[in-house]
Formats: C-alpha cells, sequence, structure tokens
C-alpha cells in the first residue's frame, strides 16, 4: 500500500510483489523462502525498509512529534538505524513512550539494547555521555579554539574488529607470494 503511494506503475509493483515472494539462497545452498515480509538478505530488503520506515517513523515524527514538542527536535535516519534529538528532556520522554507505541502498531520492535535516552548538551565535565552511530563515535570535546564542538571518530568496537580482521588477514597471507596478493 505505501509503495503504491509513490509507484504508479503497475508493472514494478507486481515485480516488487515477485521480490517479496522469491526465496534467499543461503550459503549452504538452501533456498528460504520468508512467510511474509522482505526476505533478510533480499536484494529489495533496504528499499523497502526505507520506503516503510519513511511512512512510519519519518512523516509521524515530522508531522505530529515536532508539533507537540516544546523545543527544537531532529530525527536522523540512515535505513533503519536512527538518533533523534529534543532539547528538551520531557519532549524526549514524550517522543520514547509514543514511539514504542507507533512502531508496534505497524508491526516493529525497538532493539532494547540499543535504544536509550541520554543527556547529550556541551559541557566541559569529563566523562560526558557518548553514543554510536553508523560506526561513529559522539562525543563532546573542544575544536581548535577551544569551544565546545561535537565531535566524531571511529566507533572503539568498530576499529577494534577491523584491526582483528587486518591481523587475521596478514597471518594468513604473509607466506602468499606478493604477486598471487596483488596481480
Amino acid at each position: 500500500e505505501m509503495l503504491s503511494l509513490r509507484i504508479a506503475d503497475r508493472q514494478l509493483l507486481r515485480l516488487i510483489k515477485k521480490w517479496l515472494k522469491a526465496g534467499v539462497l543461503e550459503t549452504d545452498g538452501t533456498v528460504m523462502h520468508p512467510d511474509t515480509g522482505s526476505p533478510q538478505g533480499g536484494v529489495i530488503s533496504p528499499m523497502l525498509a526505507n520506503v516503510y520506515l519513511h511512512y512510519t517513523l519519518d512523516l509521524w515524527f515530522q508531522d505530529v512529534v515536532k508539533q507537540h514538542c516544546q523545543g527544537e527536535a531532529c530525527l536522523i535516519r540512515y535505513a533503519d538505524d536512527f538518533v533523534c534529538g529534543f532539547e528538551h528532556e520531557q519532549d524526549a520522554q514524550r517522543f520514547y513512550k509514543a514511539m514504542g507505541l507507533r512502531l508496534e502498531k505497524f508491526g516493529l520492535r525497538l532493539a532494547a539494547a540499543k535504544t536509550r535516552i541520554l543527556r547529550f548538551g556541551r559541557s566541559d565535565e569529563p566523562g560526558t555521555p557518548r553514543f554510536d552511530f553508523l560506526g561513529f563515535e559522539f562525543f563532546w570535546g573542544p575544536d581548535r579554539k577551544g569551544e565546545q564542538r561535537v565531535q566524531r571518530r571511529t566507533s572503539r568496537k568498530k576499529l577494534r574488529n577491523s584491526l582483528a580482521n587486518f591481523t587475521q588477514w596478514c597471518k594468513q597471507s604473509r607466506h602468499v607470494p606478493l604477486r598471487k596478493l596483488f596481480p
């Protein structure tokens, strides 16, 4: 239904339905057919997730949530990951409660381990809150002029995983001739 609001081409809509019914080839050679929804790892899954979340979250945030906030509010979303910023804590608390109900209405739920409310404002105190988003860690810190600004760096977890993978590759490849490694 959400796709038909944006796509008038019936042939394309029919093709999308076929994609949804098509199975996904697993690494062991078996084909998995999902009962409902978009198959995990399917070619069309990211596009459909974006369309679904656009109507379920983005428009709702813009048209409903922001209208009921006392201060400024923003939503930053990339695929199914998002961060919301609020000027007032009570706005964040209200949104947190309403968001669970909103997503539940559309058959979605929040990942409890990834969901939290934190105070993220300018502060000179050490140990101010930090958060990870899209592989980066965001925190407040002084810029070159000494003024507090939002800073970012590669997430520690992502960096550790990348270094571990690189170390493993080096160990496996150290005896392979360079011409084979880099043809």
